[in-house]
């Protein structure tokens, strides 16, 4: 390794999904449960028909798929967001746009003034039917993951704690949430699983994740005061190809790395830079958990915000990511 290539170890999603802990009956729940939902704001929509999003909004820009059965509706606009929509209903919607509607949040805003105005719970309580499932958030999540309920709504508040400010809100429905598992969590009754997408499902998925990751990138590259990158097919092959190999080694954050050296890589595929770097992760849900992921991680997001890098490409496969960057300093150094 030299001066001229930043490569971090993978990051790991902090949440073993899909590995919830079924608890035997015990009285009353004891996590923390909403209070009345927001009157304003882009949550509105959470819980409606998707047609009352293409009222306001128009047809979505991209329509993409996901891991979990709802469609992604991406809106390019002002205000650009993301909207998960199955059924013909809307389930989330996530942004980082300063211009959406957010309340009773803003993106941007001051974390302690979130806590000064917002109660912080540890233990919180989904409940569903007959059903109760309990996300425990540990410090971190308290740091830059925080959940706030409402009456069938939950707020997803992403921190940059850095700055400390909130960089990115997720609105979520409450059987979403319990689908998604991003935190540690405990239920009583029948767990809600969404099925494995099928390999040519996944596939497709993997691709949307891939242009989520770039857009999600891009986003908070400006919103900090850096270049947005020029997506580079050379780069976007070989990240794919890296998480390819990550995937049938199973690595893992507990063992040596099992593929080549980036810099390595970067020469056999003929691709030239003046500086280079590569951010892997694995295990997290979607994009938008794994980019908040690296830019909560001092060595990735040294990386990821780096304004000297120009080119990147993205490859995602079956969870496991890898974001590769380079500085070009003239055209003629381009190998695409």
């Amino acid at each position: 390794m030299n001066d001229r290539v930043s490569v971090n170890e993978p990051l790991e999603s902090p949440v073993q999904h899909g590995s919830p802990v079924a608890v035997p009956e015990k009285g009353e729940p004891m996590g923390v449960q909403g209070g009345p939902r927001p009157e304003e704001g882009m949550s509105l929509y959470v819980g409606q028909k998707a047609e009352n999003l293409i009222n306001e909004y128009g047809e979505p820009t991209i329509v993409e798929p996901s891991s979990f059965q709802y469609e992604w509706w991406i809106y390019k606009g002002k205000p650009s967001f993301m909207a998960g929509v199955l059924n013909g209903k809307v389930i989330q919607l996530y942004t980082a746009d300063k211009s959406a509607d957010t309340a009773p949040f803003e993106i941007g805003q001051n974390v302690q003034e979130i806590h000064r105005f917002t109660p912080i719970e540890s233990e919180i309580d989904v409940n569903i039917k007959d059903n109760t499932y309990t996300f425990s958030l540990n410090s971190e999540d308290i740091k830059n993951r925080i959940l706030i309920p409402y009456q069938d709504l939950y707020v997803q508040l992403y921190i940059d704690e850095v700055d400390e400010q909130l960089e990115g809100i997720r609105f979520i429905s409450p059987s979403t949430l319990v689908k998604h598992q991003p935190y540690d969590m405990t239920y009583l009754g029948e767990m809600i699983e969404a099925p494995k997408p099928s390999s040519a499902v996944q596939t497709e998925v993997d691709s949307a994740m891939e242009r989520q990751t770039l857009e999600l990138t891009n986003q908070l590259r400006v919103e900090h005061g850096v270049n947005a990158l020029i997506e580079d097919s050379k780069l976007a092959t070989l990240s794919w190809e890296h998480s390819q190999e990550m995937t049938f080694q199973k690595y893992s954050s507990r063992e040596d790395e099992p593929t080549e050296n980036y810099a390595e890589r970067l020469k056999a595929a003929e691709i030239l830079s003046i500086k280079a770097g590569e951010n892997t992760a694995f295990n997290y849900i979607d994009a938008i958990e794994t980019v908040h992921g690296w830019l909560n991680s001092p060595k990735h997001r040294d990386v990821l915000l780096n304004p000297t890098f120009t080119h990147t490409g993205v490859g995602v496969y079956n969870k496991y990511y890898t974001q590769s960057f380079i500085a070009q300093t003239k055209k003629s150094d381009l190998n695409n």
